[in-house]
Parts: structure tokens; sequence; C-alpha cells
């Protein structure tokens, strides 16, 4: 941390005599609110709550199952408005999506915990998607009483050729 070097660089500034004693007080006080606004922020930043997107694969063949998964590394249960995990899957050049049908109930994530999901390569109709790039996107659900700042979103991208 800088901010001790800082403080020390600011003390030897001053010549410390008993006219300088209150400025140094005020200097040294507003220093260490400075630090300790810090290290609050700092502590805070690594409580914030992770989430990991990935599939099996990169590239799937037609009619190939695509496995996702999604991965709670923080310290908190995440919630998602559906049995899916809220997840959806669209072609990035045509914007066909994927047929993920799921129970319209909120779904957790306990910390350290994962849920996989399984897609068929079938569009909303049951069709086999074309070829291409997908992504696949979620983000948490948002509570009108919930203390969570904002939901949180993650994607990945995969291609089926």
């Amino acid at each position: 941390m800088r901010h001790p070097k800082l403080i020390w660089g600011i003390i030897q500034m001053y010549k410390v005599s008993s006219g300088s004693l209150c400025s140094l007080a005020v200097i040294i006080t507003i220093s260490s609110i400075m630090i300790f606004g810090y290290l609050i922020h700092y502590a805070h930043a690594q409580d914030k709550p992770t989430l990991q997107l990935s599939t099996n694969q990169k590239t799937y063949k037609p009619g190939e199952t695509v496995v996702i998964t999604l991965k709670n590394n923080g310290k908190s249960t995440l919630e998602f408005s559906d049995s899916t995990l809220g997840l959806t899957i669209q072609n990035t050049k045509t914007h066909q999506k994927a047929g993920m049908f799921g129970s319209q109930v909120m779904s957790e994530l306990k910390p350290g915990e994962s849920k996989t999901v399984r897609w068929d390569q079938e569009d909303v109709d049951g069709k086999q998607v074309q070829v291409g790039t997908y992504n696949a996107k979620t983000s948490t659900a948002t509570e009108e009483n919930s203390n969570s700042t904002s939901p949180i979103a993650v994607s990945t991208t995969f291609t089926i050729k």
C-alpha cells in the first residue's frame, strides 16, 4: 500500500514544532479517514458476488447436446427467474433464439454451487438451429425488497458447425 508512504512524506514536509502540531494532527486525521475508506472499499470488493457461465466444449456438431454450467463463486446465494437459471441462447448473426423452456419458479444457486442445463440445439419450434456462433447468457433476478445493488450478468459464446 502506498498510503502509509504518502502520510510519512506529508509528515516529513512539516517541521514538527509547537505551531504546526495542530496542522499535523489534521493531516493525520484526514489521511487516516482516507486509508479507512480504502480498506472498507477493498473489503467490500472482495465480498462481491461472482458468477461463471461456461460450456463443456467451444465447438459442437449439429444435434450434439450443449452442456452449459453456471457456478456461483461468490459468498452469497444468488436467485434466478426460472428453472433454467434465466438462461437464454441466441445466434449472434441471425438472432434466432433457442428453445429453452423452464418452470416460472425462482431458482437459487448457493455459494460454491454449480448447476447444469442441457440444450438439444432446438429452436422455439422444436427444429434444429442453424450452424453458427451462439451466445448463452443469464443474469440474477432482482427483487423489490432485495439489498442487492444490481443484477449480475454473465455470458459465454460457442459455435455449432
